[in-house]
């Protein structure tokens, strides 16, 4: 370009998703465009918290401008996915809308509806003598071991349903009969609390995962890297452990468990579709048996809704195994190859630790979780809804079997390009605080977690 034609170029006012500078690589000897926001400063997004103190605020590190400016950087927000991965990054205004403009629909016509990155995400944990740090950046954080994340999209809606016809895993926003959720209960299709337009439930893992490759390779259910590196954006961006304190303690409940609604989801997968890559919490508005019913405090985050509280889901790829002394083994394995996760076996997985054992089943606090490999769960409890990480875990207090890690917080369809497609739900629990706790590594986990 010539000298003088490049003066004649306008300044841009502003800069968001799209806004992009021509690179060179000198290595490849090629040109390729760049994000704004991958070259706005050398270092990366990153927080820092006191290891002798249990507060859950942290102290930002890193570039504080990149933290700012996370959705942009790594491309967070809506996009509709083909089963080939490939995607288009929906507006930041509405997701009835692409970027570029034109219209959007959501159905399953044009893709799966998906909230994700538009780039690889490297991750890093590591302690010194004061504080405990993670951080993420668009390449790998000098000095530590990294984890590096590929371009992932779990559902937008917070869930998943299944097409009926196919019995495939979907991210859809569709009330025909075909994608029926709930226990696909045809005889409440025209009733109040008809499951057309819901997140699917009562499915199980291995079912959920054989009916998310369906859709082909690296599409998985409940992906607990996917769960996991959304927590991490999610501490790092609000550099706090406590998510709640931010979004809320998740939505309101339409009545006590086991009414009109028994234990079947009630806020259609379409709720929120409007407010495009928001964040904050929004309400919507449901027929609960002729009774206009406002259900409030359903989180958003760059667009990703609904995703805690509301309903708990199983991993497809973590195993805990109960104890004699009551503790839980922690098994993961790396299926990415698309085998299905083997549920009734620890062989050929790999043992992550153990989790502490106390002295009755039920609730407790975490102070400390396992970070590495970004395969969380706890590994010392005492904490409050408050403090450590303001997140519970369950001890079933068994001494013997295997569990699924049932999940109350980052739970929904994954897609990996990787993308891992729908999640088995399971029916909404005691309307108890679920914080948007961490979740594991470059490919799946999670671990039993509700506030």
């Amino acid at each position: 370009m010539a000298a003088k034609e490049a003066k004649e170029i306008e300044d841009l006012q502003s800069i968001n998703d799209n806004t992009q500078v021509l690179g060179y690589d000198k290595a490849g000897n090629k040109y390729g465009w760049i994000k704004v926001g991958q070259i706005s400063s050398s270092d990366w997004c990153g927080c820092r918290w006191r290891k002798d103190s249990l507060t859950t605020v942290g102290e930002p590190v890193g570039s504080i401008p990149k933290t700012e400016k996370i959705a942009e950087l790594f491309g967070l927000g809506g996009y509709l996915v083909q089963n080939n991965h490939s995607r288009r990054k929906l507006s930041t205004s509405t997701h009835l809308q692409f970027a570029s403009g034109g219209t959007a629909k959501l159905d399953g016509t044009m893709g799966h509806y998906q909230w994700g990155s538009g780039t690889a995400i490297y991750y890093a944990t590591w302690k010194d003598d004061i504080y405990e740090y993670e951080a993420i950046d668009t390449k790998p954080i000098p000095g530590q071991m990294n984890i590096r994340v590929p371009v992932f999209s779990r559902s937008c809606a917070g869930y998943a349903t299944i097409d009926r016809t196919e019995n495939r895993l979907v991210s859809y926003i569709n009330s025909d009969t075909r994608y029926r959720g709930g226990n696909n209960d045809a005889a409440k299709d025209g009733a109040y609390n008809s499951m057309l337009g819901l997140p699917a439930t009562y499915i199980d893992v291995p079912t959920a995962a054989t009916y998310a490759r369906k859709n082909g390779s690296l599409w998985f259910c409940n992906e607990r890297v996917v769960f996991a590196i959304t927590a991490v954006i999610m501490r790092i961006y609000y550099h706090d452990r406590d998510i709640q304190a931010h979004l809320g303690i998740g939505c309101t409940c339409i009545e006590a468990w086991g009414g009109n609604w028994g234990y079947y989801p009630y806020i259609p997968l379409s709720a929120g579709v409007e407010k495009g890559d928001y964040t904050g919490t929004f309400s919507v508005n449901v027929n609960n048996n002729t009774v206009a019913t406002d259900i409030a405090g359903i989180p958003s985050f760059f667009g990703l809704k609904n995703f805690y509280k509301y309903l708990c889901c199983i991993e497809e790829d973590m195993l805990l195994s109960c104890n004699p002394d009551k503790t839980q083994s922690v098994y993961i394995e790396h299926n990415i190859d698309g085998h299905i996760f083997d549920v009734t076996k620890t062989d050929g997985k790999v043992l992550m630790g153990n989790t502490p054992a106390y002295g009755a089943e039920g609730w407790t606090y975490i102070k400390k979780e396992h970070l590495a490999s970004l395969c969380n769960f706890p590994l010392e409890i005492g904490a409050s809804p408050n403090t450590g990480y303001a997140d519970g875990n369950y001890n079933p207090h068994a001494t013997g079997g295997l569990r699924g890690p049932a999940c109350f917080a980052l739970l929904s369809m994954t897609s990996w390009l990787a993308r891992c497609s729908s999640m088995a739900t399971m029916p909404p629990r005691m309307p108890m605080r679920s914080t948007a706790w961490s979740s594991v590594n470059s490919g799946k986990h999670s671990a039993q977690s509700q506030r």
